[in-house]
């Protein structure tokens, strides 16, 4: 019996050993898949596509953070190829999971065959329901055939999912990307319920800016009450010039003690701000003085001070407390091109190019933050850096107008100096 034991646990250690050395192939070959896909993403296909190692089951499930975008510099055989493999390798191993359909759906997309790319859609979506990818490819699927309705539907689907996914990447014009967004914001409610009010103030925004003031303010109608409805309604009545409507409707949400102290402190900011527009300087900082002892730790207050302090023509005041605010927000891009501007006012050039430059490595993706930042460094004559920020801006949006404006303008400044 003793010999017996010792002989399974001599096979039972053999065997862990096998699977832990198979598990170490496996992540290496891993490893060298994506410090490949980094510097040459053809050259990772054909790895992906041919390499034995990659069969590998330790190595298929770890391809699941594969996304088709990693091998975008690949030529399309090979990403064919590539997607053909890996999808069939998922789908052996990974039997239960959407995502080997998903990479067969893709590889039928390119091949030009969208009705194969659906049947394998159609898997994809009864293994993962919440997917917002197999809609992105729906979208793709429709497009293909011509029915531009059905495809923007799945991309309202896929943004209530997921928002702000864009993986499979799909090209649509300003104006379907607004109805994508707006539809997605509607059907975000059906998917996640327990957020309504966040979702709710999301897209009665949306219907705002569009001009549609009615729709926004009946989207918020059966949330009055709610403290973070009411600041919002207060934020518009203050943009719309009714200061006094506004400090009364954030009154009871700043002076009610059971409302958490964040809270407070957001409602006693804006009272702040409603006030100092009314001309109540006093009443104004009195305002902000309390959201900061009520919440030091949030941006609110200083923002607020800083708002009060630029109207008193206090500039150097102003920038120190949006640079304390920055510090409790330090992505927050909106306050790094307020500091900039501030700093620009103040005479401190160098601090207003520091703040964009930060910006714009937070927000890679903005077109509009690397105009400002390169508008800023013709205002302050570094034409060498403003011609690179302009080459490396676009090089990402090639055909952003503002920044193909910047394009014309440059030689002529510089000419002009």
């Amino acid at each position: 019996m003793n010999r017996w034991r010792a002989h399974w646990l001599v096979t039972a250690a053999a065997v862990a050993v096998s699977v832990a050395m198979v598990d170490t192939i496996g992540w290496r070959s891993w490893r060298a898949v994506v410090h490949t896909l980094a510097v040459n993403p053809e050259a990772a296909a054909a790895k992906l596509a041919t390499a034995p190692s990659m069969s590998l089951p330790s190595l298929v499930v770890r391809t699941r953070r594969l996304f088709a975008s990693n091998l975008g510099g690949a030529t399309p055989d090979s990403l064919v190829t590539t997607l053909a493999r890996i999808g069939r390798l998922q789908r052996l191993w990974l039997p239960a999971d959407a995502v080997g359909f998903l990479n067969l759906a893709r590889e039928e997309l390119l091949r030009g065959r969208p009705q194969e790319s659906i049947d394998a859609l159609t898997k994809a979506l009864i293994r993962d329901p919440t997917s917002a990818s197999p809609h992105r490819l729906q979208a793709l699927f429709f497009f293909s055939v011509g029915d531009r309705r059905s495809a923007l539907a799945e991309l309202a689907i896929a943004e209530a999912i997921a928002p702000g996914l864009r993986d499979p990447q799909v090209e649509l014009t300003d104006e379907d990307q607004r109805k994508v967004r707006i539809e997605g914001l509607r059907l975000r409610a059906e998917h996640y319920p327990r957020r309504r009010t966040e979702t709710s103030l999301a897209l009665a925004r949306e219907l705002r800016i569009e001009g549609d003031h009615a729709a926004a303010m009946s989207m918020l109608a059966e949330l009055r009450g709610r403290p973070d409805v009411e600041i919002e309604l207060a934020r518009w009545a203050v943009e719309g010039g009714d200061f006094n409507a506004a400090a009364e409707m954030l009154l009871p949400i700043a002076s009610r003690t059971a409302n958490p102290r964040a809270v407070r402190a957001r409602a006693w900011s804006m009272i702040a701000i409603a006030r100092d527009l009314n001309g109540n300087a006093e009443g104004a900082l009195s305002a902000a003085r309390k959201a900061l002892n009520l919440d030091p730790d949030s941006p609110a207050p200083y923002v607020t001070l800083a708002g009060l302090a630029q109207g008193r023509g206090e500039l150097d005041v102003a920038l120190d407390h949006l640079r304390r605010a920055w510090g409790m927000h330090p992505a927050d891009t909106g306050l790094l091109t307020r500091i900039a501007w501030v700093a620009e006012q103040a005479g401190k050039p160098a601090d207003a190019l520091l703040a964009l430059e930060r910006a714009v490595d937070i927000e890679p993706g903005s077109p509009r933050l690397s105009t400002l930042l390169v508008e800023l460094q013709l205002r302050t004559g570094r034409y060498t850096d403003a011609a690179v920020s302009l080459s490396r801006a676009l090089d990402s949006h090639p055909t952003d107008p503002g920044l193909l404006s910047l394009a014309d303008r440059l030689p002529r400044e510089v000419g002009i100096r």
